[in-house]
């Protein structure tokens, strides 16, 4: 036994793979299938009156005797008219379509020739794509030329040798039409497995396709709900300043008030930082714009980026000013725009205060290629999970701690302006440290000249 178990598995192997190199027979669609079933019947109709000539022309008598083997064809295609089932309608037409070949041969009294006919046919039922009806073709042209070939050679062969030898012959016509068979049989599987996978591709295309506009949809909702945010945050942001400018200047013009100088001056004090506030929020607001636009520009020039952070950190309220430390090294300078740089501090600085913690640190540090300024908070960071999305533009993260929530563009704008000064804006945390770095392409003291400049 043990003998005949690997020959055995050899054998099941090699049917399987026979079985699965044979077509499935794919369901066609319904238009498809009706227009091939429509011009079956046509074909098939066809031929009564041309197989009615041929028996004319060769003497088949009588008369009513060809009129009584045509309608068979005839009822044949009645039958697939009437009933509704594709699969019956597609072997009755089958069997017609075959007894055209069949009666071929016996009107021309076997002549070999017109069994070439059956090479005709074959094809044309293969057309169904239907193991049923093609299988009910070959088993006619089995019968045909096995059955009646041997009760009654005279009527399917004409030769001599095939009604001396009528098995031989119905092998020998049996063997071709079992070739054409296995040619149409690959044909046929490789039509399957080509469309199946054009269908599979055109599957995965429209997967690929539908995710791409949920995702783009889910995009624009929420860049909507991002810029409903946006809105009403930009009217807050504006509106309380405003407020508090527009009050104190009212304040300031009553001259009924009875304000002493140093009210007048705690006023004035106010109204200058609240306007320095809104100018800041308009300046994001134009950046951002621009950007979008394509029309921002930068300049290239020498920064003295200690007095850049200086300028920043001196213009912030007493109270907010006592927060912060700044950490700097000899006179550092960089190469990039004087007036977007201190954007890009303003918005790092005014962004720690909001949500950082309550330490915060400026540090300034370079080497030979670049200067760099560290904005440091001792404040819980951001999530893991928000830190791509911090740069977008009317993304908020967190709750802010000691001012009203901004408009989401700080970073973003302060990430692109920093990119075209050919620096970098990066995020990172780490040991209980929120740091927000600019790199900026560097400058020696010693060497701010116009070549400098012009590089």
């Amino acid at each position: 036994m043990p003998g005949i178990a690997h020959p055995l598995a050899s054998v099941r192997a090699k049917w399987a793979a026979f079985v699965g190199w044979l077509p499935r027979g794919s369901r066609l669609d319904e238009a498809t299938w009706r227009s091939r079933h429509t011009v079956l019947s046509w074909v098939t109709a066809a031929h009564i009156p041309l197989l009615a000539l041929v028996g004319l022309v060769r003497g088949v008598e009588p008369f009513a005797h060809i009129l009584g083997e045509l309608t068979i064809v005839a009822g044949l295609l009645l039958a697939a008219r009437l009933t509704s089932i594709r699969a019956v309608k597609a072997m009755i037409t089958a069997v017609a379509l075959v007894s055209c070949a069949a009666l071929l041969v016996h009107f021309t009294g076997g002549l070999i020739e017109s069994h070439f006919h059956f090479f005709v046919v074959t094809p044309l039922v293969s057309l169904y794509r239907d193991w049923r009806p093609l299988s009910a073709g070959l088993l006619y042209v089995i019968v045909h030329h096995g059955l009646f070939g041997v009760l009654s050679p005279e009527d399917v062969y004409n030769h001599p040798a095939a009604i001396a030898n009528p098995i031989l012959w119905a092998v020998i016509h049996g063997g071709y039409v079992l070739m054409l068979t296995a040619v149409l049989l690959a044909y046929w599987g490789f039509s399957e497995r080509t469309e199946g996978a054009l269908m599979r591709e055109e599957r995965l295309r429209r997967i690929a396709e539908e995710q791409r506009h949920a995702a783009e949809t889910q995009r624009l909702e929420h860049l909507v709900h991002s810029k409903d945010q946006f809105i009403a945050s930009v009217s807050h942001e504006l509106r309380t300043p405003l407020t508090a400018v527009v009050g104190f200047a009212e304040l300031l013009a009553n001259e009924e008030a009875g304000l002493t100088a140093e009210d007048r001056s705690d006023l004035v004090t106010t109204i200058v930082r609240e306007a320095s506030d809104l100018s800041a929020i308009v300046e994001d607001l134009l950046v951002a714009a621009r950007s979008e636009l394509g029309t921002i520009r930068v300049t290239a020039a020498p920064v003295d980026v200690n007095a850049t952070v200086d300028l920043v950190v001196r213009a912030l309220p007493t109270g907010h000013r006592s927060r912060i430390s700044v950490k700097s090294g000899p006179s550092t300078w960089a190469l990039g725009d004087p007036a977007r740089l201190r954007q890009i501090v303003r918005n790092l600085v005014s962004n720690a205060i909001r949500y950082g913690g309550p330490n915060i640190e400026v540090e300034l540090d370079h080497d030979q290629v670049t200067t760099t300024v560290r904005v440091i908070d001792d404040g819980p960071g951001i999530p893991d999970a928000d830190r791509d999305r911090i740069f977008l533009p009317y993304e908020v993260t967190g709750e802010a701690t000691t001012l009203p929530a901004s408009v989401g563009l700080g970073l973003t704008v302060s990430r692109d302006l920093a990119e075209r000064m050919g620096g970098s804006l990066t995020y990172d945390h780490s040991v209980g440290r929120s740091v927000f770095e600019v790199r900026l392409p560097r400058i020696g003291s010693h060497l701010v000249t116009a070549a400098a400049l012009d590089a």
